[in-house]
């Protein structure tokens, strides 16, 4: 018989954390899943460590292939996965032993085809926080799945906190060669399912890693972001109208982003780029008189209906103190 639940871990180069990580997993309080571990091409230790796992318990199976980056791993684990559902793990991370019991009971309680949990985030010192401070457990349906998903706060980007139905995956995988494929993937996976399951209890740990691409010096590569974040606006027009604006709203503020740091890096090529900062100035007067949305969004976005050079300005100087709040 097919195992319950396959559990896909991409591994590249963690040979100082994957130990913590396969300990965490055969350490669950459910037994019934096979781990897939898909060493991307590691050139330190890791491939050997996932061997030696194998080795000991028959429910592992390790994949080794040339290095194709970390949706090109998962694809690869998804298409050998017999379980009912599937998990994500990162590498570098760990999970509580409960959690696939947890995410798995509450899947067969409540019907949802997708289950979420809370996240433990640890910083560089070791410091851990809960990643969302709502820890009102919810069953949501796809639409106000969709709803708050944008948000980034319960329902996060990250697949790595989840359970997902095997089904969903009949054409969706991650887009390879991408940053930020989190984001792509979890907008149409949602899209697919029926019923998710929220609990607040967090039972990942996820691990700050500074060597990320998001994290690195900035490169034209982050521009991937403007684009993942446009083709999640037309999705959401075309699928959810009534949440389009302020998806919309999210895009155009990377755009911004990304033109500052234009400006910073390669500022002989900004001319090129004055796309990043063009505004919507419709959809900018819908949301600044719309109840309910944040204020501080408002009030960015009226500075540039007025002028979208003087928004850049202000981002450029006060930056600390308006991220805090976005």
């Amino acid at each position: 018989m097919n195992p319950k639940i396959s559990i896909i871990v991409p591994v590249y180069n963690v040979e100082n954390f994957i130990q913590s990580c396969i300990e965490s997993i055969l350490d669950q309080t459910i037994n019934d899943f096979e781990l897939i571990l898909v060493n991307d091409g590691s050139t330190d230790q890791s491939g050997n460590i996932c061997d030696e796992y194998s080795k000991r318990d028959k429910r592992i199976i390790v994949i080794h292939k040339e290095n194709g980056g970390q949706s090109s791993a998962r694809n690869r684990g998804i298409d050998v996965a017999k379980g009912d559902y599937l998990g994500f793990i990162d590498s570098d991370d760990w999970i509580h032993r409960d959690m696939y019991k947890i995410l798995f009971t509450k899947a067969m309680e409540t019907n949802a085809e997708i289950t979420a949990c809370n996240l433990m985030q640890y910083n560089k010192d070791s410091e851990g926080h809960l990643y969302s401070n709502n820890i009102t457990d919810q069953l949501f349906d796809r639409t106000s799945a969709m709803n708050e998903l944008y948000l980034n706060e319960r329902l996060t980007f990250s697949p790595c906190n989840k359970l997902y139905k095997k089904e969903l995956f009949k054409g969706i995988r991650f887009k390879e060669g991408y940053i930020l494929e989190d984001m792509d993937f979890a907008y149409r996976i949602i899209h697919q399912a029926n019923g998710i399951y929220y609990t607040g209890q967090a039972f990942y740990n996820y691990r700050y890693n500074d060597k990320s691409t998001m994290r690195k010096a900035f490169s034209k590569k982050r521009l991937d972001e403007f684009e993942v974040r446009k083709n999640m606006y037309l999705f959401y027009l075309n699928n959810y109208p009534n949440q389009a604006n302020e998806v919309y709203a999210e895009w155009f503020l990377t755009g911004l982003i990304l033109y500052i740091n234009i400006e910073k890096y390669y500022s002989d090529e900004k001319n090129q780029y004055k796309h990043l900062i063009d505004i919507d100035r419709k959809i900018a007067k819908s949301l600044i008189s719309k109840k309910g949305y944040n204020r501080k969004k408002k009030l960015l976005l009226a500075i540039a209906v007025v002028s979208p050079n003087i928004l850049v300005m202000i981002y450029r100087l006060y930056w600390d103190k308006i991220k805090k709040d976005l």
